[in-house]
């Protein structure tokens, strides 16, 4: 029975070779830690493991990382209200100071709550191809240890 830590670690490693060493390295780096830790005939059931487990974590990544169907969209759709709530402050006259100062606060914090939503969806689609990559990496691997 195989460790699904030994897995992970190995995912790991290649996500953080490949976001400084570039693609290559990480290939090579993933392939000869798998050739290292398991022996010549666990090596294949390593790879169908990785493929399952990484396979596992693209489908998390687009289900529970996606900031579309996060809590982001309800604090944005929040600011949303009260933004159209400030708004309606701001057409009267004995409240258009608390408006003014409603309206900017969640102008501020709508932008800045975009910027997050918008770095955190890049950053899921940069593991999604990473994960992709290893995938592609392991079955390319697996078809060179079949022939």
């Amino acid at each position: 029975m195989m460790n699904t830590d030994l897995i992970d670690e190995a995912i790991e490693r290649y996500v953080s070779e490949r976001m400084t060493g570039g693609r290559e390295r990480a290939a090579s780096r993933f392939l000869s830690y798998a050739h290292l830790k398991c022996a010549g005939s666990d090596v294949g059931e390593f790879m169908r493991r990785v493929t399952g487990l990484t396979r596992y974590y693209i489908h998390v990544t687009k289900v529970f990382e996606n900031p579309f169907r996060g809590i982001e969209m309800a604090f944005l759709s929040t600011m949303l209200v009260v933004a159209i709530a400030s708004i309606w402050l701001l057409d009267h006259e004995a409240t258009r100071l608390c408006g003014i100062c409603v309206f900017s606060g969640t102008v501020v914090h709508g932008f800045l709550l975009l910027r997050h939503i918008v770095r955190k969806w890049l950053k899921s689609g940069v593991m999604i191809a990473m994960y992709e990559e290893i995938i592609a990496l392991v079955e390319q691997e697996e078809a060179a240890l079949l022939n």
